[in-house]
């Protein structure tokens, strides 16, 4: 009978390759970075010490910023990170005039608010006795009690009952002029779409037409009332802008 020797199998533990070391160090570094990314982000979404404490407003002059700042009340106290201009829009919604906003943030807790609003191009007496002022779309966008001041043309408040057609027509060539020549008019009428008339606080009259070609139109009359030649005209018919008539 033989005898041997048992025993197991030496095992030799061999050193880690710095390859591997220097992925294993990566992938420790980079879960550490990501996981100081999410504890920020968390800090910075939910921390009251970015929260909001003063809303500042600029640029609107349609609507008043008390109005303003009432409807944005439901942001105080909420972090800055988590305002955007469309929570913002959403709270003023209901004011016809602001077309836009653009949102600031300023650390540590104010948050501006600039408005964009849309542009007047008429007034329009109301049942009230006061006077509208309306965009190019013939929305409503704020109210005044009298017209003294304004610079703009009047245009009848029930030609829109009467023909909303021949109102939008009227809004739509007045928004094609520029801010320079809309304050020199006094009145707009129009009894159809294809007749749109133009007063000028001079008494002057301008002959539009419809609403086609606007911006030819009226890049032809703003060059007509820069024209100094052109302070004894009574009529300016601009109705055909590439041969436009001065009467």
């Amino acid at each position: 009978m033989s005898g041997g020797t048992s025993g197991g199998p030496n095992v030799v533990t061999l050193p880690e390759s710095p390859g591997r070391r220097l992925r294993r160090r990566i992938l420790w570094i980079g879960g550490a970075v990501v996981a100081v990314i999410v504890v920020l982000m968390l800090v910075l979404l939910y921390s009251p010490l970015l929260a909001v404490q003063t809303i500042t407003v600029e640029g609107n002059k349609l609507v008043p910023t008390k109005t303003i700042t009432t409807a944005l009340e439901p942001l105080e106290g909420t972090p800055l990170p988590r305002i955007g201009p469309g929570r913002v829009k959403d709270l003023l919604a209901d004011q016809e005039a602001i077309h836009d906003v653009v949102v600031q943030a300023h650390a540590p807790g104010t948050l501006e608010v600039r408005i964009v609003e849309f542009a007047p191009v008429a007034i329009v007496e109301n049942d009230s006795k006061s006077y509208d002022l309306v965009g190019e779309d013939g929305r409503t966008l704020s109210s005044v009690k009298k017209r003294k001041g304004v610079k703009l043309p009047l245009i009848d408040g029930k030609a829109s009952e009467q023909d909303p057609e021949v109102f939008s027509s009227l809004t739509g060539v007045l928004a094609a002029l520029p801010s320079s020549t809309l304050k020199k008019l006094d009145h707009a009428s129009a009894q159809t779409v294809d007749s749109v008339e133009l007063s000028l606080t001079t008494g002057q009259k301008v002959l539009w037409g419809s609403d086609e070609r606007s911006g030819d139109k009226a890049r032809v009359l703003t060059a007509f009332l820069k024209d100094k030649k052109q302070a004894g005209v009574k009529t300016f018919d601009v109705s055909t802008p590439d041969h436009p008539v001065t009467r």
